[in-house]
């Protein structure tokens, strides 16, 4: 048995170590800035700090509690922008992201964020893509409202399982709170903000991920032609927390021998790996 949280009241105590506002500028606490190969090229900022704790999730180093304290720098909404705009217009990208942590933790950074792109007269050369679980954008409507300011944004929800047993088993969070990425995408549509859906599904049965999919598609039927289906991708930390829960996805990627495998594939792995740390021991 495992203790479930509430991923908002988590968000409130992230926001302590990753924000801080100084002379009027809010300051959010990054990793990195760098140049990533997604979208065709994106100029990346990784943001430290989620308010869920995914058991398949590759950034889980910048997460937790030690790495609130510890990894990463703050820097203000004007100098993120600058730092984004430059790796941008250096590598000729016409896309900027937040990805790593939640973005929306700590949101009037990202909105000052977007302003100083708008003011500098990049809104139409550049697309700002927000990577966000949309807990809070479905908890707290006023943000897709205010997001719907910045005409040059997409917003990508990454939706984490397709029931609320399924999001609980895999995020930790007591899962009540799985509404909220489905609200998330209703406030997004209803703002007129484009809108693009990733669903992991290699932890999704097919009745859910079924009813998942009719329920978007209520939400906007052209929404169709903007879900991904996603693939867990098995890095050996994410391969690790997997194992130790027992949480078997039917169907993953192993990066090391580039192959796909299948669930019972995956418990022979964890065994393995389990056995080898015995006779290390």
């Amino acid at each position: 048995t495992y203790m479930v949280y509430d991923p908002i009241l988590l968000s409130n105590d992230i926001e302590k170590y990753v924000i801080y506002m100084k002379d009027s500028k809010i300051l959010r606490k990054y990793y990195k800035f760098r140049a990533t190969k997604f979208y065709g090229g994106s100029a990346t900022g990784d943001v430290v700090g989620c308010n869920l704790r995914c058991k398949f999730c590759w950034s889980w180093h910048l997460n937790t509690p030690s790495a609130l304290k510890n990894i990463g720098f703050y820097i203000d909404s004007e100098n993120a922008a600058l730092k984004l705009l430059n790796i941008a217009f250096e590598k000729g990208f016409r896309y900027i992201r937040l990805s790593g942590g939640e973005p929306s933790i700590g949101f009037e950074h990202v909105f000052q964020l977007l302003k100083k792109i708008q003011d500098l007269g990049y809104s139409n050369k550049i697309t700002f893509i927000l990577e966000t679980n949309g807990i809070l954008i479905g908890y707290k409507k006023d943000y897709a409202i205010d997001l719907s300011n910045y005409p040059f944004i997409i917003t990508r929800v990454s939706i984490k399982g397709c029931s609320s047993e399924e999001f609980e088993a895999i995020t930790g969070a007591d899962k009540k709170f799985y509404n909220y990425q489905i609200e998330a995408v209703k406030h997004l549509i209803e703002n007129n903000i484009a809108v693009s859906i990733a669903i992991t599904v290699s932890f999704c049965k097919k009745s859910s991920l079924s009813r998942l999919i009719e329920q978007l598609i209520r939400i906007d039927e052209n929404i169709i032609d903007r879900i991904e289906l996603e693939v867990v991708k098995l890095y050996p930390d994410v391969t690790k927390r997997l194992c130790k829960a027992n949480l078997f996805p039917w169907i993953a990627i192993d990066l090391k021998n580039n192959a796909i495998l299948k669930g019972d594939d995956i418990e022979q792995k964890c065994r393995e790996n389990s056995n080898r740390n015995l006779i290390k021991k």
